[in-house]
């Protein structure tokens, strides 16, 4: 008896080479999608706010820290405030992207209306969203510094999305506003009070409302902060004041301050400003120390005759000591701001069942392949409507996936991209899909069975690949149209449906009667993400539809670069 003869000693890694050059295509599409897709703050005019504010005749710069804008009439006087949830919000992905959403204030802070202005969520997902009166209306009790911690109920059949809206909002809004009071910035020549060796100022990236304070030769010698807008519900006598903080390097450390503004009685603030000893209580007092101060016990005491100004003045530096002691203790990191859902844990049972029907003996057992196919049609599908689709894979290739928010859905995408390059097997279409398992399902009921003639089905095998590569064209140039109307996912969460997604899944069932899985052979391009994927086995090589993929992507980064796009 001949022994069989052993593969080549190349043919293993030739496999990992075809899988890791496949693997680089989907890369190369993500980073081309990527290129130039931020997300700027739209330019407002006051025509564009007309409907919360009809008296509106100009808005201000952005503010710098925050983006707040306040909103003046003819006669300049601050009407109200509005402000976008962009750029914040851009790392919060719905379902397949971020959403801008404009939020109008009165003149106070409180929220009189929000209006999303632009979305990369999917448009039925929005359309859903922006039709429901109440969800907004949860937002009109809530005021500008003090919407941290709300709770917001979602929409249904829009979670996702709703939920990035309400987190874009809310992060918005749990800000504290700009000064419409102590508008103006800080200055070098006020600094240079404080300390001559002040060169020039640089806003600092780490925080927005602080100033690096860099000597003639570039060295950073302090931090500068003013104490509004933190300081400007505290009044003195008359009014708030706002005082300047001049820190050490590290910002630890209180060096110096001085008075820069004051709605206070001219006179009260004179005595402030004259009163040295005074205005060096707190220096080289640690941020901390002075975030958590007891006035009586370190026996401070107000100015003789002009008490409450100077107290005011205090006060004021205390909660802006509060503020950055806080604002330090809440920074998220790492997987810190993860929500779980009960949906995620719903996809993690589903890939268990998937993983146990793909490799295990149940898959040979007719009535387990049916429970397993009735658990995706009932709880994917028609409760849980999360779905892999084209709209959702092109939204997360170009800004992200809410890994935070939706977790689970993460990891099935996870598992159904790398399932067809590690195991050989397409798991997401076979073993997850809820329309696939209802056309298996529906497979042979009819009695009467159609064979495809074998060169038809050779030209319709390549329609989910045109569709792919239309795909890619669409999101590539960034052209308006909406890709959920060329698959029929959405059509199991029937509030969002669109009618052209309605009709694709019914005409796919009906052929399902008559050819098994007619729509997964013959028109699924999500399935074609898959199947491009696929590692098959030691007889696998890159072929023909892996140049036809590069040459696709070639021409799609040509006409991106062209159009400038890239």
């Amino acid at each position: 008896m001949t022994a069989s003869p052993s593969p080549p000693p190349f043919r293993h890694w030739e496999g990992i080479g075809v899988r890791l050059s496949r693997l680089g295509l989907l890369g190369l599409v993500v980073w081309l999608l990527r290129l130039g897709s931020g997300h700027p703050v739209e330019p407002l005019e006051a025509a564009r706010v007309h409907d919360f504010f009809p008296e509106a005749s100009a808005l201000d710069v952005p503010d710098a820290q925050t983006g707040v804008q306040a909103v003046r009439d003819a006669a300049g006087q601050v009407i109200g405030m509005v402000a976008q949830t962009i750029p914040e919000a851009a790392g919060v992905i719905g379902y397949a992207g971020p959403t801008n959403t404009l939020i109008a204030m009165d003149a106070k802070g409180a929220v009189i209306g929000l209006r999303v202005l632009h979305s990369d969520d999917t448009p039925d997902h929005v359309a859903e969203v922006i039709s429901q009166r109440k969800f907004f209306a949860q937002f009109k009790e809530m005021h500008l510094g003090d919407a941290k911690d709300r709770r917001v109920d979602g929409v249904s059949g829009a979670t996702l999305t709703s939920s990035a809206i309400a987190e874009g909002v809310l992060h918005k809004l749990g800000s504290k506003g700009p000064s419409l009071r102590f508008p103006e910035e800080i200055t070098l020549a006020e600094v240079r009070d404080l300390d001559a060796h002040a060169a020039s100022l640089r806003r600092s990236t780490v925080q927005a409302d602080q100033w690096e304070v860099l000597d003639e030769s570039g060295k950073l010698i302090g931090i500068a902060v003013r104490t509004a807008p933190t300081s400007d519900s505290v009044v003195g006598y008359k009014g708030p004041t706002d005082t300047l903080m001049l820190l050490d390097a590290e910002g630890r450390k209180v060096r110096g301050i001085r008075l820069r503004k004051s709605y206070d009685t001219k006179r009260y603030v004179g005595y402030v400003t004259d009163d040295s000893y005074f205005l060096k209580l707190f220096n080289e007092m640690p941020v901390d120390k002075l975030a958590a101060l007891d006035f009586k016990e370190a026996k401070i005491e107000g100015v003789s005759g002009a008490t409450e100004t100077s107290w005011a003045m205090a006060e004021g530096l205390k909660r802006k000591a509060q503020a950055m002691v806080e604002g330090g203790e809440k920074t998220a990191t790492g997987f810190s701001g993860v929500r779980w859902r009960w949906q995620d844990t719903g996809h993690v049972v589903v890939l268990i069942s998937a993983l146990c029907m793909a490799f295990t003996r149940l898959r040979g057992i007719a009535w387990a392949r049916h429970v397993h196919h009735a658990l995706l049609v009932g709880y994917v599908g028609l409760f849980a409507g999360e779905m892999l689709s084209q709209a959702l894979l092109a939204g997360w290739a170009k800004h992200g996936t809410p890994w935070r928010s939706a977790p689970g859905l993460v990891l099935l995408g996870m598992v159904a991209l790398l399932g067809p390059v590690v195991t050989r097997r397409q798991l997401y279409c076979h073993h997850v899909c809820p329309h696939g398992a209802l056309q298996q399902l529906l497979a042979r009921r009819s009695p009467w069975q159609w064979r495809v003639p074998a060169g038809v089905s050779r030209w319709l095998e390549r329609l989910p690949m045109a569709l792919l590569a239309a795909v890619l064209f669409i999101v590539a140039l960034e052209l308006s149209f909406d890709l959920n109307a060329l698959e029929p996912f959405d059509a199991y969460v029937w509030r969002v449906a669109g009618l052209s997604t309605i009709i694709i899944a019914v005409i796919g069932l009906v052929a399902a009667l008559f050819v098994p899985l007619a729509y997964c052979k013959y028109g699924c391009p999500t399935g074609a993400v898959f199947k491009l994927l696929r590692y098959t086995g030691d007889s696998d090589r890159l072929g023909k539809k892996d140049f036809v993929a590069l040459l696709v992507i070639a021409c799609v980064a040509t006409l991106r670069w062209r159009h400038g796009l890239a």
